[in-house]
This record gives structure tokens, C-alpha cells and sequence, in this order.
């Protein structure tokens, strides 16, 4: 997925912000994605985040048209600077996968951004430790490979701390991982693993890879 250079413009003294909003919006009961993007919530940060809840459903059509909704209810603009990030996982579903496909083809908000993973989020905290294109079955899979770095790594743990200091080595391998699978259609189960994660890190922290 390309993504953008952000342009700013003031709107009149009507605009409520004084920085971008970033809103991001994650799939299911479980938090690690939170607790983990709840780290680039500061003051020092050139933009806001703002997290939005989901309602019980939680496919990639929910979300879509609940951060919309939410985008609309703040008045939010990419010209301002503000960016929307839906954060899911492909779980190896062939049905999943195109679903999410259909649905980046088909946004007109080109400042709502689709954050994937194959097959889960936590490819992108294993890709703190190694890089490698090795296939996991499942999430559980992956969660297996990363215990081997975090013993007692779990859902809903915040692990922040033990992967800060090996972030930009994340970014550099899922770059990797994007070129690795530069064939292949994206979102798909045949990029396994993958994960867009590097691209929003990018965007939080301002990381250039080479």
C-alpha cells in the first residue's frame, strides 16, 4: 500500500485542532494493539491520537464505517493533517483477505489508511527480534515463534518496553517483507507472513528506511 505526504492547511478559526488527529480504530476483545500504539500518546508528539471504540461487530466493514463515522463526527481532514488507521489481521482466511481487498479498492477516503497483518499483529512484534519469510499456519503460530524472544509474551500484555529499543530493526525487516512479496497482491494469505505495521511506525516516528 502507498502511502502519502501530508499536507496542513488551517480551515478558519471554526477547526478545533491545534494538531493532526491520528485515529486509529483495532479489530476484537483483545488490547495488544492499544497498549502497544498507546506508547506514541504524548505531548512532545506533532500530532494527537485518538482511539475509537469498536461496536460488537467487528469485520472490516464495521470498522470502516465506524472510524468514518467517527472522521465525520470531528470533522476531521486530510488537508488538516489528520490520518485514520484500521488495524486488522487476515488470520490466513481466504475469505477475510478479499473481503479487506475489496474494501481498500473500494475507500474513497484516501486519508483512512488499512493496516494488515498476515496472519496476525504479532508478525510485526517477532519482526523486533528476526526477520524471516518462514509461513505460520495460524496466530498462534506466530505467538509461538515470538515466546522464543518474550517467554512470557500473551494477549493483552503490553510488551512496549521490551521492543522499543529494536523498533527501527522492525521497520527495516517489514520493509523487507513488502518487497519480498512485491508480486503478490496485497491484502492476500499467499504474503505470509506480512504486515503494514512498519508503514504506520513510519508515520508516528518519522523513520526513513534506505
Amino acid at each position: 500500500m502507498a502511502w502519502r505526504e501530508i499536507g496542513i492547511k488551517n480551515r478558519g478559526t471554526s477547526r478545533r485542532k491545534l494538531k493532526p488527529v491520528y485515529l486509529i480504530i483495532t479489530e476484537g476483545k483483545n488490547k495488544t494493539e492499544v497498549l502497544y500504539l498507546s506508547h506514541f500518546q504524548n505531548q512532545e508528539k506533532n500530532y494527537s491520537i485518538r482511539f475509537v471504540k469498536a461496536g460488537y461487530k467487528t469485520d472490516a466493514d464495521s470498522l470502516y464505517y465506524t472510524l468514518i463515522a467517527k472522521w465525520e463526527e470531528l470533522d476531521l481532514s486530510m488537508k488538516n493533517g489528520d490520518l485514520g488507521f484500521i488495524i486488522l489481521d487476515i488470520d490466513n482466511d481466504p475469505l477475510k483477505a478479499q473481503k479487506v481487498s475489496a474494501l481498500v479498492q473500494s475507500n474513497k477516503n484516501k486519508a483512512v489508511r488499512f493496516v494488515v497483518s498476515n496472519p496476525t499483529f504479532e508478525v510485526w512484534l517477532l519482526l523486533h527480534f528476526k526477520y524471516s519469510t518462514k509461513q505460520y499456519k495460524d496466530g498462534n503460530a506466530v505467538i509461538k515463534e515470538l515466546r522464543r524472544y518474550l517467554p512470557t509474551y500473551k494477549k493483552n500484555r503490553d510488551c512496549f518496553e521490551d521492543c522499543k529499543g529494536k523498533m527501527k530493526d522492525a521497520v527495516e525487516y517489514s520493509t523487507k517483507l513488502t518487497e519480498y512479496y512485491a508480486d503478490s497482491e496485497w491484502p492476500s494469505i499467499e504474503c505470509n507472513p506480512r504486515t503494514d505495521m512498519g508503514d504506520l511506525i513510519s508515520c508516528l516516528e518519522g523513520i526513513e528506511i534506505i
